[in-house]
C-alpha cells in the first residue's frame, strides 16, 4: 500500500482520480440568468447569519469591486453584500467583481454571470467540467484571467429600488441587497450551459460539456449529463429540461432542492434556479428562486445553497489517506486509516471505510475511529482470507449531515484492490533521451513507473557497439519517480553504435516486467565536436552532417520552396508529468565568439503558446523553443535569450490556436511566416569574445497539445562576408559566383611558368577538393564540387612562388 495526498471538496469533492492532464481551456460566450420581478408585495426579512453581524470578524477572501456607471446611493449596499460573501466564500484569489447600472426589460431586475468558465485546469476536480473563473481560481490557487473580472452583475436602472442594508423596505420596492446576493450566487456557480432551441435540448458549447453546476442536476435519478441516459443534443434532453421534475443531487446521491424546470423552456430562468415554491417564509434557502417580491429582503444565501457552493468546490479538505496496493497473499484483517482536514466542521462520528465484493451491489462499512496520538481515523477492514476484487470508497459528513465521499460522487466513482496472483506488468513512461556529447558521455534518465502492487526497480540495459555492458539501477527519487545519470565510457565517437532500453520489474512473485521501447532500443546519437572555427553559414538546401539531431531533420517540407532545418511535425508530447521532452539539433563545429558577433537565422514557430501573461520558467509557460550555448563540451547549457513561443507574431500565434483541437494544433508552416531573428552573442548572454562555445537549438514540450514546431533556415553565425571589397584576391584574380551551387570558376591568373595547387577545406580543415594544375594552366580555371555539402568552405591557391590567395566560399 502506499500513503496518498489528495486534496477533497469537503473530503471528496476534489479528487482527481480520472481527471487526465489537459490543456486548460476558457469559455467566454455565456448565458447570464436572470432575476425577474414580481408585482406581488411580500413584505418580510431574513437577516444574515451571525457570523456577518460580529464586526472586526476576519475575512476569508477578498471580493474587489468595479462600478460602472453605478449610483452613489447603491454603493454602499453593494459593498454591504460583497462583506457577507468575504465572511460566507474562502478563497486566497480575490474575486473580482464587476458592478454595472443599464436599463433593461420592465420586469428584469438583473442579471449575472461568470465573465467566463474554465475546463482541465491544475486543481480541477473533474476533467472536462466547466468551472466559473472565481471557482477554477480558488481551485488552482492561480489568478487565471488577468484584470479581467470573475463575475459580471447588471442591475435595472428601471427598478424602483430599496438600497437600504436593514431589511425595512417599503413594500412597494425592490430590496437591492436581496437581488445583489442572488447575483453573486450565479456568479459562484449557479451558471451553466443547457439551452432549448427549436425544440432540441443541448449544452450549449463546442463539446457540449456540463458546468460544474449542469453536473448535479437529475432527472428522476439520472444524471442529465450522462449521455448514456440522455443524448446531447436531443428532444429526450429538451423534454427533462421542461419536465418539472429536476433536482440538485448531492456528492451523497441525495437530494438538496427542486429545480425550477417550467414547461416552456426561458433561458433566464430555467434550470439555474430553484422551483418557486416549497419555501416557507423566511427561508433564506428562497434567495434563489428566479422571482423576487416587492418588499422581500433575505440578506443571507441559505444553509443549502451554500452546501451546494461547498460541494461545488467553494469549501475544501484534504484527506491523507491510504490508497490500497493489490497484494498477493491473503489477510484475516487490513489496517487503514485516513487524515481529515475540512473548512467544514466535520462528524467525527461519520468518517466510514465502504468495501464491497460485486461492485457495490451489496456492500458493507465500517465506522473509522479517530486516534488522538496519529491524528488519524483507523479502521481494521475484516477481509477473511478473501481473494478477488475488493471495491472501497471513503465517506465522511458534516455536522449539518451534508455527506461527501472520497472520491467524489461514490460509489459511482471507486477505488479498487485485487487480493491473489497478480500477472499486470507495469506501467512504465520514459522520454527518451537520444543525444549526447562525446566531451561529456552521461546520459540524464528519467522514468515513471507504477504498478497495482508495488515495484522492485527500474533498470537501464544498454549496449555499446552491440556488447552489453552492465545493467544501471535508477534511484527512486519521490512519489513513482526514478532518476539516474548513465555515464558512457570516454572516447566515444560518433561512428560508436549506443543503445539503451528501460525496464521495471514489479514486487510479485511473478517478476512482471515492463520494457520502453516495447520492442527494441533507443538508438543514442554521439555528438562529436570538430575543431573550432570563426563563423558558420548555411541555407541548408542540401542534408548536412554539420549537425547532430534528435527529431530534427534536414530536407524540403511542404510549403516551402528549399531545405530548412526543422523539427518531425507534429512534435511529441513529453510522456512525464513534470519534465519536457526535447528535441534538439546540435552544431558540431564550436564557435570561437568575437566582440558583438551574431548569429542570424530565419524561422517559424508554430508551438503551443502559454497562458496569457506568463513568461519563461513559469509552469504555465507550456511548449518553448530556445537557442543555447555550451562552454564546457555540453556538460551545462546556457540560454542565449529567453525561451519563446508561438506568441511572439501574432501571425503565428493565431495561426497555431484557429487550429487547435482537443490534442494539438493542425496548423502547417509556410514559407511566408518566416521571420529574421537576430542575436548579438556578447550582448546581455552568459558569453564573451574568445569563449570556445557549441551551440544547440531545442524545442521543449510538455504532456499535452503539439503541433507543427520549429523551422530554420540561412543560418549565419559571425556571418562571413563574401562582398567584392572584401574578397582575399591577388590584383585582378577573381573566384565566383559566391555562393555557388555546383562549380566555382577562378580567373585572372597570369602564368609565371610554376605548378598551381588548388585546395577546398571545410571549416574544421577536412580537405574535400585538391588539384594541381600544370604550369601551362589556362588563365580560366573551373572546380567542380557537386558533391560537397551545404556550408561554408575555404579556397586556398598558391603556385608555390608569388602566388597565394585565400577566399570563403559559400555552397548553396
Amino acid at each position: 500500500m502506499r500513503r496518498f495526498l489528495i486534496t477533497v471538496l469537503a473530503i471528496a469533492g476534489a479528487c482527481n482520480v480520472w481527471a487526465q492532464k489537459q490543456k486548460p481551456e476558457r469559455i467566454t460566450t455565456v448565458n447570464a440568468p436572470v432575476n425577474i420581478a414580481s408585482e406581488e408585495i411580500r413584505k418580510s426579512f431574513t437577516p444574515p447569519a451571525e457570523l456577518n453581524l460580529k464586526s472586526g470578524s476576519v475575512s476569508k477572501s477578498d471580493f474587489q469591486v468595479e462600478f460602472v456607471n453605478f449610483p452613489e446611493n447603491a454603493k454602499p449596499a453593494f459593498l454591504y453584500v460583497l462583506s457577507i460573501y468575504e465572511n460566507l466564500i474562502s478563497s486566497d484569489i480575490p474575486v473580482k467583481v464587476r458592478a454595472e447600472w443599464s436599463s433593461m426589460g420592465t420586469n428584469v431586475l438583473a442579471q449575472s454571470s461568470p465573465s467566463s468558465f474554465y475546463k482541465n485546469f491544475t486543481g480541477a476536480r473533474l476533467s472536462d467540467v466547466y468551472y466559473p473563473v472565481a471557482l477554477a481560481e480558488k481551485l488552482s490557487g492561480s489568478e487565471l484571467n488577468g484584470s479581467e473580472p470573475d463575475i459580471v452583475c447588471t442591475f435595472n436602472s428601471k427598478t424602483d429600488w430599496y438600497f437600504g442594508t436593514d431589511g425595512d423596505g417599503p413594500g412597494a420596492q425592490y430590496d437591492f441587497v436581496t437581488v445583489a446576493l442572488h447575483e453573486i450566487v450565479h456568479g459562484l456557480g449557479f451558471s451553466g450551459f443547457y439551452d432549448v432551441s427549436n425544440g432540441i435540448g443541448t449544452l450549449d458549447n463546442n463539446g457540449h460539456l456540463p458546468s460544474i453546476y449542469d453536473l448535479y442536476v437529475y432527472n428522476n435519478g439520472l444524471s442529465l449529463c450522462d449521455h448514456s441516459h440522455f443524448d446531447i443534443p436531443s428532444a429526450q434532453l429538451k423534454n427533462a429540461l421542461v419536465s418539472g421534475q429536476l433536482n440538485i443531487k448531492g456528492n451523497d446521491g441525495t437530494d438538496r432542492e427542486k429545480v425550477y424546470a417550467p414547461s416552456s423552456w426561458n433561458n433566464g430562468t430555467s434550470i439555474y434556479h430553484y422551483n418557486e415554491s416549497g419555501f416557507d417564509k423566511g427561508d433564506a434557502n428562497a434567495l434563489m428562486s428566479p422571482f423576487i417580491f416587492k418588499g422581500e429582503a433575505i440578506h443571507y444565501p441559505g444553509d443549502k445553497t451554500l452546501g451546494i457552493l461547498a460541494e461545488f468546490g467553494w469549501k475544501s479538505a484534504t484527506v491523507d489517506g491510504l490508497i490500497i496496493k493489490d497484494f498477493e497473499e491473503v489477510c484475516e484483517k487490513l489496517p487503514v486509516s485516513v487524515e481529515v482536514s475540512s473548512e467544514l466542521k466535520i462528524d467525527s462520528s461519520s468518517v466510514k471505510f465502504f468495501y464491497s465484493s460485486d461492485n457495490f451491489v451489496t456492500s458493507s462499512s465500517l465506522l473509522l475511529k479517530y486516534n488522538k496520538s496519529t491524528k488519524k481515523f483507523e479502521g481494521d477492514v475484516p477481509l477473511e482470507n478473501k481473494k478477488g476484487k475488493i471495491y472501497y470508497y471513503y465517506s465522511a459528513a458534516t455536522t449539518g449531515q451534508v455527506v461527501f465521499t472520497c472520491p467524489d460522487r461514490a460509489p459511482e466513482r471507486k477505488y479498487k484492490f485485487t487480493i491473489g496472483d497478480d500477472y499486470y506488468p507495469p506501467t512504465l513512461k520514459h522520454n527518451p533521451s537520444k543525444m549526447v556529447s562525446n566531451g561529456n558521455p552521461v546520459l540524464d534518465l528519467s522514468a515513471t513507473a507504477t504498478d497495482n502492487v508495488g515495484i522492485k526497480s527500474v533498470q537501464v540495459e544498454y549496449k555499446i557497439n552491440g556488447a552489453a555492458q552492465e545493467p544501471f539501477t535508477l534511484a527512486l527519487e519521490g512519489q513513482d519517480t526514478y532518476n539516474g545519470e548513465l555515464v558512457l565510457p570516454n572516447g566515444l565517437t560518433e561512428n560508436d553504435d549506443v543503445q539503451y532500453r528501460v525496464l521495471a520489474l514489479d514486487a510479485t512473485a511473478r517478476g512482471n516486467k515492463r520494457y520502453l521501447p516495447a520492442m527494441g532500443y533507443y538508438s543514442v546519437g554521439v555528438s562529436e565536436a570538430q575543431k573550432p572555427v570563426s563563423g558558420y553559414v548555411t541555407n541548408f538546401d542540401n542534408v548536412t552532417n554539420d549537425f547532430e539531431f534528435s527529431d530534427f531533420e534536414v530536407n524540403r517540407p511542404s510549403g516551402f520552396s528549399s531545405g530548412n532545418l526543422h523539427t518531425i511535425n507534429p512534435y511529441p508530447e513529453s510522456s512525464l508529468e513534470n519534465q519536457k521532452y526535447n528535441l534538439i539539433a546540435q552544431l558540431k563545429y564550436p564557435i570561437i565568439i568575437e566582440q558583438d558577433g551574431e548569429m542570424s537565422f530565419d524561422e517559424v514557430v508554430l508551438v503551443e503558446p502559454g497562458e496569457a501573461g506568463t513568461i519563461y520558467t513559469e509552469d504555465k509557460f507550456w511548449d518553448y523553443v530556445i537557442i543555447e550555448g555550451s562552454k564546457n563540451n555540453g556538460k551545462s547549457w546556457l540560454p542565449l535569450i529567453d525561451g519563446y513561443d508561438s506568441g511572439v507574431d501574432e501571425l503565428w500565434a493565431s495561426h497555431f490556436t484557429n487550429a487547435l483541437k482537443s490534442t494539438g494544433s493542425e496548423a502547417s508552416g509556410a514559407e511566408n511566416m518566416f521571420l529574421r531573428q537576430r542575436i548579438n552573442l556578447t550582448d546581455n548572454t552568459p558569453f564573451e569574445a574568445g569563449d570556445t562555445v557549441v551551440f544547440r537549438f531545442r524545442l521543449a514540450s510538455d504532456v499535452a497539445v503539439t503541433g507543427w514546431g520549429w523551422a530554420i533556415d540561412n543560418l549565419s553565425i559571425q556571418s562571413i562576408t563574401t562582398d567584392t571589397e572584401d574578397i582575399l584576391a591577388e590584383e585582378d584574380v577573381n573566384i565566383y559566383p559566391n555562393p555557388f551551387q555546383n562549380s566555382i570558376y577562378i580567373d585572372g591568373l597570369e602564368t609565371e611558368g610554376a605548378d598551381l595547387d588548388v585546395i577546398v577545406r571545410d571549416l574544421s580543415g577536412k580537405t574535400v577538393y585538391r588539384e594541381t594544375r600544370l604550369a601551362n594552366y589556362d588563365q580560366r580555371i573551373k572546380i567542380d564540387l557537386p558533391n560537397v555539402a551545404s556550408g561554408v568552405y575555404l579556397a586556398s591557391i598558391t603556385d608555390n612562388q608569388t602566388l597565394t590567395i585565400n577566399q570563403k566560399i559559400i555552397k548553396n
